[in-house]
């Protein structure tokens, strides 16, 4: 049984990734309408949906990974004996982590540089909102890795 910040975390995660996808859709259907009974469109509402987009995207990561919907690696690790298999999901979990880490480092740094202060072309708002997808995704995805790591320890 997971403890409650564990189940309120995820399901924060949840309802942002879906919300980011339902405030696209309707920003899109607005702006269709729009721009077809009016002749009427906003100049950010392609840039607003494509970072909406983006948060989606990378909130989804974390929802992915916990519910086993990502890459299977597991079929590849299906092949060997217990212990090993044990040892390839592991290792595969340590591969994940340290990419997020690299990624993770490397948007930080772009945040912190000029980079996160440049303002987006349309809404003029700085990038560095846009970046902070990644940080908050390595953050739940590193979460989600450490509960993995102790539920495999705990099967052993």
């Amino acid at each position: 049984m997971k403890n409650k910040f564990d189940y309120w975390l995820n399901n924060l995660n949840d309802l942002f990734a879906i919300s980011s996808f339902f405030a696209m859709c309707i920003i899109v259907i607005m702006s269709v309408l729009l721009r077809y009974f009016f002749s009427f469109s906003f100049r950010w509402v392609d840039e607003l949906t494509r970072y909406l987009f983006i948060y989606m995207v990378f909130l989804g990561i974390p929802i992915a990974f916990r519910e086993k919907a990502h890459v299977k690696i597991e079929y590849f690790a299906s092949f060997f004996s217990k212990r090993l298999k044990y040892l390839v999901l592991i290792f595969s979990d340590l591969l994940i982590l340290i990419t997020m880490l690299y990624i993770g480092n490397s948007t930080l740094y772009m945040i912190n540089g000029r980079l996160g202060r440049t303002l987006s072309p349309g809404l003029k708002l700085p990038m560095k909102y846009v970046y902070f997808a990644v940080i908050i995704s390595f953050v739940l995805l590193t979460i989600e890795i450490i509960e993995r790591f102790i539920k495999r320890y705990k099967e052993i």
